[in-house]
């Protein structure tokens, strides 16, 4: 399973995904979370236009399937701003949700889409 958080910069994906991540641990669950943030630093990928974005959670979204494959429950924290990325990603994954956290800002000249209750139950 893996459990796409998504919402814009500074909405608390990172803090969400890691408070989840113990739940789900002292349940005994095999968690590992992967983070936009750490993810861009791993890889050096700085580039915010859509390409760039699209390759980030590209790489993001088959790190993600490796881990479910091994029977980990995966947590992704990423903005993931559009449907288009969104649905990418999960096709990768045999199982998902994706959890949207309001509220965060926007850099100038981007946008968001907010994922609706169709898409976070797509699948």
């Amino acid at each position: 399973m893996v459990i796409l958080i998504t919402g814009k910069a500074g909405a608390g994906k990172t803090h969400y995904s890691k408070e989840l991540a113990k739940e789900l641990i002292d349940q005994g669950e095999k968690v590992v979370v992967l983070d936009g943030d750490e993810l861009r630093d791993q890889t050096g990928n700085k580039d915010f236009t859509d390409k760039g974005r699209e390759e980030n959670l590209r790489k993001a979204a088959d790190l993600a399937a490796e881990f479910e494959r091994d029977g980990f429950t995966v947590i992704c924290a990423f903005i993931a701003p559009t449907a288009k990325f969104r649905y990418m990603m999960r096709k990768y994954w045999k199982k998902s949700r994706v959890i949207y956290i309001p509220g965060g800002t926007l850099w100038e000249g981007t946008s968001y889409e907010t994922p609706s209750w169709v898409e976070m139950d797509a699948q």
